[in-house]
């Protein structure tokens, strides 16, 4: 009769304590062999019988699958980036920047549509989709000591598109065209760049903190009408004084820039860097000046230090 597993574990415990009780009734240190202790029964024969049933894992749900086309079409559209009432400097739209984002540019027949890259910025190859019923013309704006790179984009006809690559020696641009019909369009499309931006203009401040700078400084238009180049704000490190314009100001006529001394005003020598000028002091009122007889004039005014009473 076959032998349960359980009946041949209970003969191996019994015949192991009959022979734990003979070790320890032997004297120690004795030659003689033990002859009653029996060898212990193989149960390799019953050891398959203790293994316990696998379970079955439960059967896994399939993932639905998506469609390429429909997965590609999803993606490009979470990532396109539309003309904005609030991002519009004038008739520059200016976009934040992202990796891998989509940008629209709508152009129209008969019409040229920029793209204005950052100033230092340098193209390095330029590609569109559609070469045969689009124009894209590269060139340059500002002056040679300080280039800007700017894209010329125009369609043969509307009711056409077609992507652009740019690639530059700082990062990938994604645009795609939009041909349509009449005269809106887009005039000039530019970039604003974030904290990739803050930290270039740390660095190019020589390093210094853009906490440590001095920002205190007010800007009004005391004769005519507020222009487009007006300065977006004005700063020092405590050794310079830096004026900063808009992005387009590359595309325009530059106004130079005079030191006030009560009664007296003088020409100051300045050195421009992209979209900014760089003045090797500090001034407490300046001016930019541009016009003839009707002259357009903006004062800038470096204000006391209101925590201690003086000057910085």
């Amino acid at each position: 009769m076959r032998r349960t597993p359980f009946a041949a574990l209970t003969a191996l415990a019994l015949l192991s304590a009959c022979a734990t009780a003979n070790l320890e009734t032997s004297p120690v240190g004795s030659a003689e062999p033990t002859a009653d202790i029996a060898p212990a029964p193989s149960v390799v024969a019953f050891a398959e019988d203790l293994v316990p049933p696998q379970v079955a894992a439960p059967p896994q749900r399939a993932r639905r699958a998506v469609a390429p086309m429909s997965a590609l079409t999803t993606a490009n559209a979470d990532a396109r980036r539309r003309p904005d009432p609030d991002g519009f400097v004038d008739a520059t739209q200016v976009y934040d920047y992202a990796p891998g984002a989509l940008y629209e540019i709508y152009a129209a027949p008969g019409y040229l549509s920029t793209v204005l890259l950052e100033p230092g910025e340098a193209l390095v190859t330029v590609a569109a989709g559609d070469t045969t019923r689009w124009m894209v013309e590269e060139t340059i704006s500002g002056d040679l000591a300080d280039p800007r790179a700017m894209l010329l984009i125009k369609p043969t006809r509307a009711g056409i598109r077609t992507n652009i690559v740019l690639a530059t020696d700082r990062r990938t641009y994604l645009i795609e065209a939009i041909a349509v019909q009449g005269s809106a369009y887009s005039a000039q499309t530019a970039w604003r760049y974030g904290d990739e931006r803050e930290r270039r203009d740390a660095e190019s401040i020589g390093g210094v903190a853009l906490e440590a700078l001095n920002f205190r400084y007010r800007i009004e238009t005391v004769r005519g009408r507020t222009p487009h180049w007006r300065p977006v704000r004005v700063f020092d490190d405590g050794r310079r004084t830096y004026v900063e314009f808009p992005l387009d100001i590359a595309t325009s006529e530059a106004p130079p820039l005079f030191l006030r001394d009560g009664g007296d005003i003088a020409l100051v020598n300045y050195r421009v860097i992209g979209n900014r000028y760089v003045i090797d002091r500090l001034f407490d009122v300046a001016e930019l000046r541009l016009g003839g007889q009707r002259q357009t004039i903006v004062r800038i005014s470096r204000e006391r230090a209101r925590a201690r009473g003086g000057p910085r």
